[in-house]
């Protein structure tokens, strides 16, 4: 009797793991569209609007309600203050705030991170583009976790069951 509740044991948690991998996974997706939209929007606000960057962070705080618009507000609040502290300082903390516990890449991380080292004194249509470069590497890795989620997701199942099979062999 406890041999077969310890198998059922052992089972459940590792189907638990791995569904909690595949979620993950899905997260991540669900992030790099996120960044992806907010990126565009910072694009199309320094394009069509003229908009600066701490503009941008209080726009991208109301009127987002992602994981992200918080953070925004932060920038904002920080640099209205105006403490002393500039905005690639005030911009890097909020960043690894936000980031904390984020499935994403640390490459895909850096796309906003260094967002305000991109900007520098370029004009608008520069800004853009420059931008605009870090927009399409984001849409190569969020086509490309996509397309793989499926198979991930199928892989990390079966190596879970067979994983609890092994353990409940090895303990029995």
């Amino acid at each position: 009797m406890f041999k077969l509740a310890g198998f059922i044991c052992i089972m459940i948690g590792c189907m638990g793991w791995g569904e909690g991998r595949i979620r993950e996974e899905k997260n991540r997706v669900r992030h790099l569209r996120e960044l992806i939209r907010i990126i565009r929007r910072i694009q199309d606000e320094i394009r069509y609007a003229k908009h600066t960057l701490p503009e941008i962070c209080l726009i991208l705080s109301e009127y987002s309600d992602s994981w992200y618009s918080p953070y925004f507000g932060q920038i904002y609040d920080q640099l209205r203050e105006r403490n002393g502290t500039g905005l690639e300082a005030v911009w890097t903390k909020q960043m690894e705030l936000c980031f904390q516990g984020v499935p994403l890449q640390e490459d895909e991380k850096d796309v906003l991170r260094r967002l305000p080292e991109n900007l520098g004194l370029q004009e608008e249509t520069m800004q853009a583009v420059n931008i605009g470069q870090s927009t399409d590497m984001l849409v190569r890795k969020c086509r490309q976790a996509e397309e793989t989620y499926e198979g991930k997701s199928k892989v990390i199942r079966s190596v879970s069951i067979l994983v609890g099979l092994f353990l409940t062999i090895i303990l029995i």
